[in-house]
């Protein structure tokens, strides 16, 4: 009884935060208040919370990786263009988009490691090169795919792939040996370092690791739109990173002591929740952009300040004994 009283303690924000979030949403949007605008409103949170996984590895190793949504957009133009031309069929899709991804993020990692140079300053170069060619390849064009190759963005297609995508996700994260060595050179690299983990090493299979979940969430982003256009302007796949990195941030907030890998996909409900509460309210979509970089700022500070605030907090529960 005391062990489920724990579990339901350690899950309880994780599970309550976007409830109320969903909530409120009811009450500010009445053209959602129904059961199937409710599903589909979990629905699409997983996409985002598959690529919020990939940053998860970066953020907790201490990367900034900046070119993730250059690369998603890259992958996703390359995958579904060579699909239908070679004729793979869905199965063939999912490989080669992997594949793809892959190798990208391995050109990221490989660039971090032998340049010696911060993950910041790498993956920005990187991510104005891909991105330069995602409006080179195939004329600028992007790619569109027939309704046929969709079928994992349709229920209970969806569900399945975002629950094996989660089984992945928790398997990497606690249970193998890159999940352990991530946590560790996040907490302490000297420390780390001196027990035998080589930082840079971990750093590096990191970003790579990010390349898995971004092929990941490419199938499932292109199984649910089936198209993809080339980026426009500098930096223009910006506003991937920083809605993943919000998933990632508000994860990290509202995880307390339960599953991070959960939290992270209540993170990617409460964003999308944010965008479509901005919208019912009236807001124009150009400030969306605005309003997620303000929350990302807060959550980074909040993140980053917490040790302060918890020393800060501990000084007036230390006065409060006193007296």
């Amino acid at each position: 009884m005391n062990k489920a009283l724990v579990t339901i303690r350690n899950y309880a924000l994780s599970v309550l935060a976007p409830v109320l979030m969903i909530a409120l949403l009811l009450l500010v949007s009445p053209e959602t208040r129904s059961v199937s605008a409710v599903i589909s409103l979990l629905r699409q949170g997983f996409a985002p919370a598959v690529l919020g996984w990939g940053v998860l590895f970066n953020m907790k190793v201490g990367n900034w990786d900046f070119s993730i949504g250059a690369r998603f957009v890259l992958a996703t133009i390359l995958s579904g263009n060579l699909a239908m031309q070679m004729n793979l069929g869905i199965p063939g899709l999912v490989v080669i988009t992997i594949v793809i991804s892959l190798v990208l993020a391995i050109i990221v990692g490989l660039a971090y490691k032998f340049l010696r140079i911060p993950t910041l300053i790498a993956s920005i170069g990187i991510c104005l090169i891909f991105e330069s060619l995602t409006r080179i390849i195939y004329g600028g064009a992007g790619t569109h795919i027939t309704a046929d190759y969709m079928l994992l963005g349709t229920s209970p297609y969806d569900l399945i792939a975002f629950v094996i995508c989660f089984a992945i996700a928790a398997l990497f994260y606690f249970k193998r040996k890159i999940g352990y060595n991530v946590r560790a050179v996040g907490s302490n690299p000297t420390v780390a370092q001196t027990n035998g983990i080589n930082a840079l090493n971990t750093k590096t299979m990191a970003l790579i690791i990010s390349g898995l979940f971004a092929g990941l969430y490419c199938v499932l982003s292109l199984s649910k739109s089936g198209v993809c256009s080339a980026v426009s302007g500098t930096l223009g796949s910006a506003a991937t990173v920083f809605d993943a990195m919000m998933c990632v941030l508000i994860g990290m907030a509202i995880c307390g002591k339960g599953n991070i890998i959960l939290s992270i996909y209540s993170g990617a409900l409460i964003t999308q929740i944010l965008k479509m509460g901005m919208m019912a309210i009236g807001l124009p979509t150009t400030y969306n952009k605005v309003v997620i970089a303000v929350f990302v700022v807060l959550f980074m500070v909040s993140s980053s300040k917490s040790g302060s605030l918890k020393s800060f907090t501990g000084k007036f529960h230390r006065k409060a004994k006193a007296c």
